[in-house]
């Protein structure tokens, strides 16, 4: 798959979890974990079942703060993907 594909699709993905009603912290790839635990650290989250809930805004926020200055961490975009096998 190409590479900017690959990119595209991670970050379509996060901007996907935006529209959800409630954001958890293990919701987000975990490639981009480091980088949002990071920007969170001293911010006041809630628990709901056991989980990290990450509210709408401060997720807004974390995706603003990578749309201007980018991931604080090297992020790998190279996924492996299983071969695909043709059967006739």
């Amino acid at each position: 798959m190409d590479g900017l594909k690959i990119i595209s699709d991670s970050l379509d993905a996060l901007h996907e979890l935006k529209k959800k009603e409630s954001i958890y912290f293990d919701e987000v790839d975990p490639e981009f974990q480091p980088d949002l635990f990071n920007f969170i650290v001293g911010r006041t989250l809630n628990m709901e079942n056991g989980r990290i809930l990450i509210g709408r805004n401060l997720y807004s926020w974390w995706l603003k703060k990578i749309n201007t200055r980018g991931f604080d961490y090297e992020i790998d975009f190279k996924k492996e993907y299983p071969p695909i096998i043709l059967i006739r």
